[in-house]
């Protein structure tokens, strides 16, 4: 294919005059005038390589990557091993969106001229947009090595230790790109990220604020400043910020799901429910690639935004396999055939019942359209409310299962002399200790309930699980496949017991026992309390879930909760030996989607 041709000039000149006066004008830096005499003559531009590639460079800087690409073309038509064309030619692609046709060209180029530092930084950043950390590395730092002040790729490469949480490396690299490129508002946006990542987030509002002082409308500040000011409690300031980014970008996938999210949050479900609709509408939302460049597995994952949902983001990162995350609504319409058609295996990850019961079956009809394997199928989460959990676990043999009613909070107050106490209270949909308590007084009961209005609650007989030292341990188990996996053990003082609000950062001897429990843990949970676990995992009958239990003094389960919300990750600072049997986890993971999907672990 020939590129579209362009105006003639009014005379005409020799092929040999012609590339001198090109030579001239590039040599002298004249940018419009070389761009002027290549567009004039564009069948001598057409006849020698030099000419067709700087006629594509000129369109690129011209914001013209649709008009570059076929000059580029037209240069390696002349000369196959022309490793400056191929490289516009990939940056050309970028510029058209075809990122995936674009890595190739990238390839091509460092074989044909491997001290091409631009190269080499596009090489690396199209790998690390596929998820490919590792070999995105690699390339970035060959980058480097021959521009050691390429302060792209040094933001690049921060950005790649950012989301692998090497935050020390990426403030060094982030430093030397501002020192490099100080007017640079990206360099200040990566900042700005590490800084939200360590949780300070005054530091990460400053660095976007100057971001957006170089660049008013920089989409990436006013987005991740948008979260941060969220995190800090500044709903609204947050939501105006999303909105201009929104509006700048009307179909930036980033931009529709945090303003959906925040619309959502703050009451405009329809608002929201119009975002992530759009979302919906372009496929797959998220897509992550297997570290390695070669995917063991393809997952599509069914991701609900009004619902409750099973915790992915740390099950893929830095997973083996790739994944698609496609946002589930029920007046929403797919192309299931196109969107499945890579999936060897679907996973649901709706998994609040009490969050999800309008949603799951228009989720199961979708998850059922693939014609692929489900991992917990939405039909097995009906029944894991914890109404029914109590019911379903009851008579396991070495377990406790505290009995739990689902009730209105008026229904409470009639109810609450007759009570039996102590009593949990907390309210249906909520996890984390979030509005629960334990009430040992009708008085204090009917309080919740006044509090409560018309919400639905939870009530649930109170076992006391304290130890013999006095203490509070609650163990969390996952549970993939037909493996029993420790996560953590978490020692409290009281009887609401999280991992992040206990004193074990202080207390070494605390550290140790959760470390020797994850390493050992049958020294803790008995034959019997393994062969209670194992029952569970039978009679859930899901792929894919956890329990919160404890141990009373004669070493039975107590039961807290079972369910597929379960949030399992590694952001564990000062807790690090917790990693590796996260890890365990994340593989036993890929092992499920590979059988699941009929493959060989």
């Amino acid at each position: 294919m020939h590129p579209a041709p362009l105006p003639v000039a009014e005379a005409c000149l020799s092929l040999p005059d012609f590339l001198a006066r090109l030579a001239d004008l590039i040599e002298a830096q004249d940018a419009q005038g070389a761009l002027a005499l290549l567009t004039g003559e564009p069948e001598l531009a057409r006849q020698h390589p030099v000419a067709a590639n700087s006629l594509g460079y000129l369109l690129l800087q011209a914001e013209r990557p649709g008009e570059a690409e076929p000059w580029f073309r037209a240069a390696l038509a002349l000369k196959p091993d022309y490793a400056a064309a191929f490289a516009g030619l990939g940056m050309a692609m970028i510029g058209t969106g075809a990122t995936t046709a674009a890595l190739p060209m990238f390839e091509k180029a460092v074989t044909l001229n491997p001290e091409d530092a631009s190269s080499w930084y596009h090489r690396g950043a199209l790998l690390a947009d596929r998820g490919q950390a590792a070999l995105a590395e690699m390339s970035l730092e060959q980058a480097l090595r021959l521009n050691p002040d390429y302060h792209l790729a040094l933001l690049k490469k921060g950005h790649l230790y950012e989301a692998a949480g090497r935050f020390n490396e990426a403030v060094q690299l982030s430093a030397r790109a501002l020192q490099l490129a100080p007017d640079d508002a990206a360099c200040w946006t990566l900042f700005g990220d590490i800084m939200q990542k360590l949780g300070r987030l005054d530091q990460a509002i400053e660095a976007y604020d100057q971001g957006l002082s170089l660049s008013a409308g920089d989409f990436y500040c006013l987005c991740n400043k948008a979260q941060a000011l969220e995190k800090q409690g500044h709903g609204p300031q947050a939501l105006a910020l999303a909105r201009q980014a929104l509006a700048k970008r009307p179909d930036n996938i980033d931009a529709l799901l945090l303003t959906g999210n925040l619309e959502r949050d703050h009451g405009d479900r329809q608002a929201a429910r119009a975002c992530f609709l759009k979302a919906a509408s372009q496929g797959p939302a998220r897509h992550y690639r297997a570290i390695s460049g070669e995917a063991s597995v393809k997952a599509l994952m069914l991701f609900a935004p009004f619902a409750g949902n099973t915790p992915y983001e740390d099950l893929v990162e830095g997973a083996n396999f790739d994944a698609d995350l496609l946002i589930a609504l029920p007046e929403a319409r797919y192309d299931t055939a196109g969107i499945g058609e890579d999936a060897d295996v679907v996973v649901n990850l709706v998994s609040d019942l009490d969050l999800s019961s309008d949603v799951l079956a228009s989720v199961e009809v979708l998850a059922e359209s693939f014609g692929r394997p489900i991992i917990n199928h939405p039909a097995r989460i009906f029944g894991t409310d914890r109404a029914s959990i109590a019911r379903r676990l009851q008579d396991v043999s070495h377990a406790v299962m505290p009995m739990t009613r689902r009730i209105e909070a008026a229904e409470l107050k009639e109810a609450a002399e007759s009570l039996a106490l102590p009593v949990i209270l907390r309210h249906a949909g909520t996890h984390g200790g979030d509005r629960m308590e334990l009430l040992d007084t009708a008085d204090a009961v009917k309080a919740f309930a006044e509090e409560a209005a018309d919400a639905s609650l939870y009530l649930t007989d109170y076992v006391d699980y304290a130890s013999a030292d006095g203490f509070f341990r609650k163990y969390r188990w996952v549970f993939v496949g037909e493996e029993i996996l420790p996560y953590h053990l978490a020692i409290g003082d009281g009887w609401k017991v999280h991992h992040a609000a206990t004193r074990m950062k202080d207390e070494a001897w605390m550290r140790d026992e959760e470390l020797d429990f994850l390493n050992n843990p049958g020294r803790y949970f008995s034959a019997d309390a393994m062969a209670a676990l194992d029952e569970i995992r039978r009679r859930i009958g899901l792929d894919y879930f956890g329990i919160d239990c404890g141990l009373d003094r004669q070493g039975r389960v107590v039961v807290f909760e079972v369910n597929a919300s379960m949030l399992v990750h590694e952001r564990n600072f000062g807790f690090e030996y917790k990693n590796p049997h996260v890890r365990r986890i994340k593989q036993a993971f890929e092992g499920l989607l590979r059988r699941k999907a009929g493959m060989e672990v």
